[in-house]
């Protein structure tokens, strides 16, 4: 097995411009309406024994309703749009919580997450907290605010960033997850060429890589 084309050209992408980091993410939540926002890019993860089944990282405040919303339906949507080259990557994907260890680890996992978890050197704890370790001061401080969306009470509650909270990064860290997406189908679009050029990914039941052309 091989990594899949498709992930070959977004990290050839990545590795060529920077700040491309930012992508949407789209769910579903309990009442079946569709919910979608910003989050950022923190890499990929790649099992050893089996290339074609990627995972990406990003991460989120554990306290958020996406979370919930993740917990109960694990699909979800990236729609990743590179300005400098024109590039859309939308990618359909199983996703896990990967929270602090007093929350549980997850329980449904897909062939990727197996793939990934049956790696003795692997330990995602571990991925946690480097990519926690990775965050800039201000960033590791907000982890360290009131839940994401409840009422300020408190003038300054809501912008905790200082140094002063350094001591407390170990709780910030706990409310800190990763979120996994082990991608099943990926729609890339080249504008940037021309004619445009639009290819869609499908994942088999083999776990390999299956590519149609379609009309951009």
């Amino acid at each position: 097995m091989t990594s899949p084309r498709w992930l070959t050209a977004l990290h050839k992408t990545l590795s060529e411009h920077d700040r491309i980091n930012v992508i949407q993410v789209a769910t579903v939540d309990a009442e079946g309406a569709p919910r979608v926002r910003t989050q950022g890019y923190c890499g990929t993860v790649i099992p050893k024994s089996h290339p074609s089944l990627p995972l990406l990282l990003a991460a989120t405040d554990y306290r958020t309703p996406k979370v919930t919303e993740l917990t109960k339906n694990q699909r979800s949507e990236i729609c990743w749009w590179i300005p400098p080259t024109n590039e859309q990557f939308r990618i359909s994907a199983v996703t896990y919580i990967i929270a602090a260890p007093q929350y549980g680890f997850v329980t449904s996992v897909g062939p990727g997450m197996q793939a990934i978890i049956g790696e003795s050197a692997f330990d995602w704890e571990k991925k946690r907290r480097e990519v926690f370790e990775s965050l800039p001061a201000p960033i590791k401080a907000s982890y360290l605010r009131p839940a994401p969306g409840s009422a300020i009470e408190a003038e300054g509650e809501a912008n905790k960033t200082s140094v002063e909270t350094a001591p407390k990064l170990e709780e910030g860290l706990n409310n800190f997850a990763l979120v996994v997406f082990e991608p099943v189908k990926v729609d890339y679009v080249e504008f940037g060429i021309n004619p445009h050029r639009r290819t869609v990914f499908t994942r088999n039941e083999d776990n390999e890589w299956t590519e149609r052309n379609v009309v951009p």
